[in-house]
C-alpha cells in the first residue's frame, strides 16, 4: 500500500494582481481590520518615487518605515526591526522589494509573537537540521503578526514560511520555517516592478527557474508542484528574456510573477534541493541571492543528472519547445542557453569570494535543511568539488 503522506496547503489567503495592484493595500488591510502597518523595504526601493506613492496612498494607516533592510538579513537589523515595530504597536507588516525585505517582515512577525528582543533570542527559532534526515525546531507560542508582500523581484519569497538571516561571525545562512509566517495578501504588479534594475530581475528570475526545477525531481516531488514546477518552467523560458528586454511589458513581466508563484507554492512539502542548499551558503558569505542559482544550477543538475534522467528529459523537451530548434539537448544545456541569452553571472571569484571559503561553505551547506532532498547522496567533498568547479 502508498505511504500515507500529508500534504500542507499554502497559506496565502489573496492574490491581487495587474497593472496597479498595490493601490488595493489599503483596502485588502481594512477588510482585515489592520489600521497600523509597518513598511519594511531596501534603501533602493524605499528612495524611490514609486514607494513614496505607496506609502502616501496608506496614509494615516503607517505606523511606521524600516528601510535598511539588506540582502541576506544581516540578524542584528532583524532586531532593531522588531524593536522599532514593537515600539510604534503596529499590527501588519507591508514589505516592499525583493526576498530580503519579505524575509524580514517573516522573521520580525515571529520574532514579535515571541517575544525576541536579541540576536540570541531569534536564534531559538532557528531551524536545526543535521544531515541526512534529523531536523529540530521549536514550536511556536504565538501567532505572528499579518504580512503583506509586494514583490519587486521573482525570488518568491512572498508564497512561504521560509525566511533566511545570516549571522556575519559564523558565514553562516539559518533557517527560520513556520507556515503561519507566510503572508496574507500577495500584490502582483508589473508596473510597479519597471523600476527594478534589469539584471536583478533577470537573476531573481534564474531563482525561480531553479525552483521549478528542484522541485520537480525532489525525493519527494507532488504531482501538483510537478504539474506547476514545469508549467513554470515553460513560461520563464518564453516570457523572462522579453521582460528583461523590456521592463515596460507589463504582459511579460506579470508573466514572469505568476511562474515565480507557480515555481515554490508547495515548497513546504516538496523540499528545494542541493543547488539551494550551497546557495544559501554561497549568499552568507556575500553573492546576491538570484545568482547563486546562476552559478550553481546547471552544475547540480549534470551531477544528478544519473539519476533523474526521466525528469530531465521532460525538462529537456519542455525547453525545445519554446526555444524552437531540432537540437537534442540535455535540459541544463538547454538553461546553460538561457543563462547565456540573459547575460547573468557564472562564476563565485566574480564576487571576490576566495578559495578557503569554500571548505565552510561545503560544511554549511550539508547542515542546510533542503539538501535532505537531494535525488542523490551527497557530502562535504561532493559539494566542495561542485563549488570547485564555479570558483
Amino acid at each position: 500500500m502508498p505511504e500515507v503522506l500529508t500534504f500542507e496547503m499554502p497559506r496565502v489567503e489573496t492574490v491581487v494582481q495587474g497593472a496597479g495592484a498595490v493601490r488595493e493595500i489599503g483596502a485588502e488591510l481594512d477588510r482585515r481590520g489592520l489600521r497600523r502597518v509597518f513598511l519594511v523595504t531596501g534603501r533602493s526601493v524605499g528612495g524611490s518615487e514609486a514607494f513614496a506613492k505607496l506609502a502616501a496612498g496608506l496614509g494615516d494607516r503607517v505606523a511606521g518605515t524600516f528601510s535598511r533592510v539588506k540582502a541576506h538579513n544581516p540578524v542584528e537589523l532583524i532586531v532593531e526591526l522588531i524593536g522599532q515595530a514593537r515600539a510604534a504597536q503596529a499590527d501588519a507588516f507591508v514589505a516592499v522589494g525583493g526576498g530580503s525585505p519579505c524575509d524580514a517582515a517573516k522573521l520580525a512577525a515571529v520574532g514579535l509573537c515571541e517575544g525576541s528582543d536579541s540576536v540570541e533570542d531569534l536564534a531559538r527559532n532557528y531551524l536545526e537540521f543535521e544531515y541526512p534526515s534529523t531536523i529540530r525546531q521549536r514550536p511556536l507560542t504565538g501567532t505572528p503578526m499579518p504580512v503583506f508582500a509586494v514583490p519587486t523581484t521573482l525570488s518568491a519569497a512572498e508564497w512561504d514560511g521560509f525566511a533566511g538571516s545570516v549571522d556575519e561571525s559564523r558565514d553562516t545562512k539559518d533557517l527560520t520555517v513556520y507556515l503561519e509566517a507566510t503572508p496574507r495578501v500577495v500584490f502582483l504588479d508589473p508596473e510597479f516592478c519597471a523600476s527594478t534594475p534589469r539584471g536583478l530581475w533577470a537573476t531573481t528570475g534564474v531563482r525561480a527557474l531553479d525552483h521549478a526545477v528542484e522541485t520537480a525531481y525532489a525525493k519527494n516531488a507532488h504531482p501538483f508542484t510537478t504539474a506547476l514546477a514545469n508549467g513554470a518552467l515553460t513560461m520563464l523560458t518564453e516570457y523572462l528574456p522579453r521582460s528583461v528586454r523590456d521592463p515596460h511589458d507589463h504582459e511579460a513581466a506579470l508573466k514572469c510573477l505568476e511562474a515565480a508563484w507557480m515555481s515554490i507554492i508547495g515548497v513546504h512539502n516538496v523540499s528545494l534541493g542541493l543547488s539551494h542548499a550551497i546557495g544559501h551558503q554561497l549568499g552568507a558569505v556575500g553573492i546576491p541571492h538570484g545568482v547563486t542559482s546562476c552559478i550553481m544550477l546547471p552544475h547540480v543538475m549534470r551531477f544528478l543528472e544519473p539519476v533523474t534522467s526521466a525528469e530531465q528529459a521532460r525538462m529537456a523537451q519542455s525547453l525545445q519547445r519554446v526555444q524552437g530548434d531540432d537540437e537534442e539537448l540535455p535540459a541544463a544545456d538547454r538553461l546553460e542557453r538561457i543563462l547565456d541569452e540573459l547575460g547573468v553571472p557564472r562564476r563565485v571569484s566574480e564576487f571576490g569570494v576566495g578559495r578557503e571559503k569554500l571548505n565552510g561553505v561545503a560544511r554549511a551547506a550539508l547542515g542546510d535543511i533542503v539538501v535532505r532532498e537531494s535525488p542523490r547522496t551527497v557530502d562535504e567533498t561532493v559539494i566542495r568539488e561542485l563549488l570547485e568547479a564555479v570558483w
